[in-house]
């Protein structure tokens, strides 16, 4: 049976024991089931998350299929449904996962497998299978949605010829349609890939790095190629600040660390940075038997890396040529050094809660409490006749309004720094309820104060402008 470890603020022996295995990033729940088979590093691989209509959900790669779980209440996620990959029979030991609009997007890179397609819009009470089928790809390393576009990386193909990297519309979202394939005589497939304003940062493993436009992705153009850098391994994976001008990078090797590049000049990235976790000070730190950063993901000024062994580890970039470490949890204490692969495969730091979820591949998944690194702030004062909508936002701020006062609502938006960077006032009637939405799509990612005031009355309430 599942077993689901509960940690309530008040039992003051768990806190302790907690403490050791955090530094501002405690665990609220996790959960493990005994039974699912390990597919040779551990029985979980991936994780990814969605909200809606004020509910969260985290989803959770197994060797076998994928877990849905409700984690609205983070101290107690429920399970909401399981599917099972296509094949049955083989262990999956790497799945990974992509959302559009309301659709999950999941592939394995094991077995006979399949694209699956499942509709979340009918959550929290099921989760539907929209669409298996090997059609476009029976195996694939990962996954990524920009705009209407899939990007499928290192596509095994039904005819098992292999797409370093093709490019799907989702215009039908269960209707995918081919666009074009990322390809190159310098590298055999692209392990992962961040895209951003059709500009994508392709880790191609022992190659290096390389950056196409992708504009028009019947004729990808590549714009350059960074493989030579100071601690080069296996490139494995990117990601990029909101503005555009900051770009984090991982190898997928022992002891070789984080690489933060200054890409306001995308023809000639320049180093800024490194960092490295060393959470069991061993001593070669910087060899073979260091440790090993998986996946980056960017929140505002906060980094979160998925560091195996090390678990979660978090930093602040907002100077990005000085980083400095804020938070971490260590999802695997029971290990001892830092061989093979272990421990914490993926994070999704984007809930409306700032609750943060991470799958380790001995422990299932976690929910930890990010309230000490994102700083949320209640709302000061709330009153009944004015709400704030969903949080955090994408392109617009909704305010719902319902008590009258004065003849107009004036809503502002400030930055961290206290500088107004967006603002409209709104006529109010006295007929009741009214729905109001501010245009933020313009901010880059980060947290910003809104303050809503009627003339009598104001609320004031800070929120994440998320790039998803």
């Amino acid at each position: 049976m599942p077993r689901i470890i509960i940690i309530l603020v008040f039992i003051l022996a768990r806190l302790t024991a907690d403490a050791q295995n955090h530094w501002n990033l405690p665990v609220m729940s996790n959960w493990d089931d005994d039974n699912i088979p390990s597919a040779s590093y551990g029985a979980y691989n991936e994780c990814w998350g969605y909200h809606s209509a004020g509910r969260e959900y985290a989803f959770l790669g197994s060797s076998k299929g994928t877990y849905f779980f409700d984690v609205t209440d983070p101290y107690t996620p429920v399970v909401i449904d399981y599917f099972p990959t296509k094949d049955t029979v083989a262990l999956v030991i790497n799945k990974d996962y992509a959302v559009y609009d309301h659709y999950l997007y999941a592939v394995s890179d094991q077995g006979q497998n399949s694209l699956q397609i499942f509709d979340l819009q009918y959550l929290p009470d099921s989760v539907v299978k929209v669409y298996d089928s090997d059609a476009i790809s029976k195996r694939c390393h990962t996954l990524f949605v920009e705009r209407d576009r899939l990007y499928m990386c290192y596509n095994t193909r039904p005819d098992n010829s292999y797409g370093p990297m093709d490019i799907y519309s989702l215009a039908n979202p269960l209707d995918p349609q081919y666009l074009g394939t990322v390809s190159h005589p310098g590298f055999f497939t692209v392990h992962e890939v961040h895209v951003k304003n059709d500009t994508a940062y392709c880790a191609n493993g022992y190659n290096g790095l390389w950056i196409y436009n992708v504009a028009n992705p019947a004729a990808p153009a590549l714009i350059s190629i960074l493989d030579v850098y100071p601690e080069s391994g296996y490139n494995h994976s990117a990601w990029l600040t909101d503005d555009s001008r900051t770009m984090v990078f991982t190898d997928e090797n022992h002891g070789l660390g984080v690489k933060i590049y200054d890409i306001t000049d995308v023809y000639d990235p320049q180093p800024l940075a490194m960092i490295r976790s060393n959470l069991l000070q061993v001593a070669d730190s910087l060899g073979s038997g260091g440790s090993i950063a998986h996946n980056p993901y960017i929140v505002g000024d906060l980094l979160f890396v998925s560091y195996y062994h090390d678990g979660v580890q978090v930093y602040n970039i907002a100077d990005p040529a000085n980083p400095y470490l804020v938070g971490w949890n260590d999802t695997y204490p029971q290990n001892t050094a830092y061989p093979s692969y272990g421990g914490c495969w993926g994070i999704y730091p984007y809930l409306p809660s700032g609750n943060i979820i991470a799958s380790d591949m001995s422990n299932g998944l976690f929910v930890l409490d990010g309230s000490a690194l994102f700083n949320f702030q209640p709302e000061i004062p709330v009153f009944p006749g004015l709400a704030f909508g969903q949080n955090p936002v994408n392109s617009h701020v909704e305010l719902y309004y319902s008590n009258s006062v004065g003849s107009q609502l004036n809503v502002e938006v400030f930055d961290l720094s206290g500088k107004k960077v967006a603002g409209q006032s709104f006529g109010l009637t006295a007929s009741g309820s009214e729905k109001f939405r501010l245009p933020v799509a313009q901010l880059a990612t980060g947290f910003y104060v809104v303050r809503a005031s009627d003339g009598s009355q104001s609320l004031i309430k800070k929120f994440l402008k998320s790039p998803y």
